[in-house]
């Protein structure tokens, strides 16, 4: 498995000439318009999403947002797989941190280790919840529900 983390998210994406008017801001320097997409357009999330799901089509990968991961049932498969996705980025032009992982038996991805035969919750993730004392009283109840969700 391998884990492609995309550098700049949203930022990679540019905004079509005609729809740049619609992201305009006012500055005390000026008006100024995005050429690339920018955080916090309404559509923005949905946008950047059909592009990775588009990215990922005939790939064995899944993508969350900036967050790609290719599983492979083999390793010399895998090789072809990620040969593949490295021409898919290339073609997107979409650019990639250094902080991807190759070839592993095991990744974290989403707060969760995953491995050709589990899944399993990043105890990282959990561990802060883990050392919560019990609630002894209504408002404590409260309070932790609220923690929970």
């Amino acid at each position: 498995m391998s884990t492609i983390d995309l550098k700049s998210g949203y930022h990679q994406i540019n905004v079509h000439p005609a729809d740049r008017d619609k992201t305009a801001f006012v500055y005390p320097f000026g008006t100024f318009r995005f050429k690339i997409m920018p955080f916090g357009l309404r559509k923005a999330p949905a946008t950047f999403q059909r592009l990775m799901d588009m990215f990922c089509r005939n790939l064995p990968a899944m993508a969350y947002l900036d967050d790609i991961i290719v599983s492979s049932p083999t390793f010399d498969q895998h090789l072809l797989d990620m040969e593949t996705a490295f021409l898919k980025l290339k073609d997107y032009k979409l650019l990639a941190n250094r902080s991807c992982h190759f070839a592993c038996s095991r990744v974290r991805y989403l707060g969760f280790w995953i491995t050709s035969r589990e899944i399993e919750v990043d105890p990282n993730k959990v561990s802060a919840v883990q050392k919560i004392p019990p609630p002894r009283n209504v408002k404590r109840v409260q309070s932790f529900l609220q923690t929970c969700s």
